[in-house]
């Protein structure tokens, strides 16, 4: 009994994974990485550490570009996107940072360090978007993709700015990267 109630559970998941659109599962996955800063920015401001660190900015973009390309996407187009990820995520960081200046915010009690859990999360965030951007790369150059990306999910609703710079190089698809 318990095998069949499994079996159609999993045949439930599937069915819905197989109803998702391509551009919902990008979207999810670009908010799923930035819904992670907020932890980076609590650390931060726990630590007094700088929001922006050029050098780990550079390597983190020349790993996941190397990513990107392993999975079968154009080197320089995967670039804009993700250096719009990293410019997303540190505007998100800078909006919170002055918010909680101008509220005195004590330190945060029981933010994930650093460098043990939030980077290999925000690896796999950046991994799962690459893959959802190999999936999705057709379906962006198609008339509606804008108006199904360009709102920010609920999740994010107070981080219009940060949303916009996130999905901004998802428009320069190369022509070459899809069919006509």
């Amino acid at each position: 009994m318990r095998l069949r109630a499994f079996a159609v559970v999993l045949l439930m998941f599937s069915g819905w994974c197989a109803a998702a659109s391509p551009l919902a599962d990008l979207t999810d996955a670009i908010a799923a990485r930035l819904l992670l800063m907020n932890d980076v920015a609590r650390y931060k401001w726990n630590h007094a550490q700088p929001i922006v660190d050029p050098e780990r900015e550079a390597a983190l973009l020349e790993r996941a570009t190397a990513d990107a390309v392993a999975l079968g996407l154009p080197e320089a187009y995967a670039r804009r996107v993700l250096a719009a990820q990293i410019e997303a995520s540190r505007t998100l960081q800078l909006k919170l940072f002055a918010t909680w200046r101008s509220e005195q915010q004590p330190p945060f009690p029981g933010v994930p360090d650093l460098a043990a859990v939030q980077r290999p999360g925000i690896d796999g965030a950046t991994h799962r978007l690459l893959e959802q951007l190999k999936a999705s790369l057709c379906s962006l150059t198609q008339d509606d993709a804008r108006t199904a990306i360009e709102t920010p999910p609920t999740s994010l609703a107070d981080q219009p700015a940060a949303w916009s710079i996130a999905i901004a190089a998802l428009w320069s698809v190369p022509d070459e990267s899809c069919p006509h």
